[in-house]
């Protein structure tokens, strides 16, 4: 397996998009995750970047994901904007837009939904709710547009669930739908994963990114994280997308020389 690497916007070398592009291109890394620029007005100025320097664009975000929220307004809101998100990861060539469901119910002053025990759980209501909005809304329009919602698992601290490759899983086989798969973050499955490489053989097809960090949420290869067999394990199943890179670059150094280091330093448990 030769490793496809991107990296989160922010990230990124450079003040301006068409920086960062370039930076990329000359660093070798082969895609960007679209963050505070997800919107339509930088629609134009992506597609120059990317067309001039040769990086895709393959992850989008959405600003509001409230779609889990107790409130009506929240999510209807919630639902248009990762539908716009979609729309645009289309456009552009984007393999997915991704989506914790619960991390801003849990972390950013969200209502989570009662607990209506005995007749059903908060847990119980948010697995319902979130199947059905996503067989209606979501995956329909995914799928006209070529691309997916990528649910993110993220670690207990930051959401109740998903938390594993599992959970993500489930989400996607009680959809049913090819516009709906999940994603292997490597920090947060250091922390809920029993066993990295068994669990992205278990995603396997559903797994449609994946994102780098150490245990320190600092560059692969300035914490403990074993990464030679959840790399290895990726390409058993055929992984053939991106590999993120979702942490920091030390304070005070080159981030072109960093980077490299790290991306050598990947390479090297192939």
């Amino acid at each position: 397996m030769e490793i496809k690497y991107s990296i989160r916007e922010p990230m990124a070398p450079g003040n301006t998009l068409e920086e960062k592009f370039t930076r990329l291109a000359e660093i070798g890394i082969a895609g960007i995750e679209i963050t505070k620029s997800s919107t339509e007005e930088y629609a134009e100025e992506i597609r120059k970047a990317a067309g001039k320097s040769g990086v895709q664009p393959n992850i989008f975000s959405a600003a509001e994901m409230g779609l889990l929220d107790a409130r009506s307004n929240e999510r209807e809101r919630a639902t248009k904007n990762l539908k716009d998100a979609l729309t645009l990861c289309s456009q552009l060539g984007g393999i997915g837009v991704i989506f914790p469901p619960l991390i801003d119910i849990k972390m950013r002053g969200g209502q989570r939904i009662p607990d209506l025990s005995p007749a059903h759980s908060t847990a119980e209501l948010e697995t319902t709710l979130l199947t059905e909005i996503l067989k209606t809304e979501i995956a329909p329009h995914a799928e006209k547009c070529g691309c997916s919602l990528i649910i993110e698992p993220l670690n207990r601290y930051e959401q109740w669930w998903p938390c594993t490759v599992a959970h993500g899983v489930e989400i996607c086989q009680a959809v049913g739908s090819p516009g709906i798969n999940t994603m292997a973050d490597l920090f947060h499955m250091n922390i809920e994963d029993a066993d990295l490489a068994e669990s992205i053989r278990y995603g396997a097809n559903y797994i449609a990114n994946v994102h780098l960090a150490d245990s320190n949420r600092v560059l692969p290869g300035y914490g403990h994280t074993e990464f030679e067999a959840p790399l290895r394990a990726l390409g058993e199943i055929g992984y053939d997308k991106y590999c993120g890179f979702e942490c920091k670059i030390p304070a005070g150094s080159d981030p072109a020389v960093e980077l490299k280091k790290s991306m050598a330093y990947l390479n090297a448990q192939l």
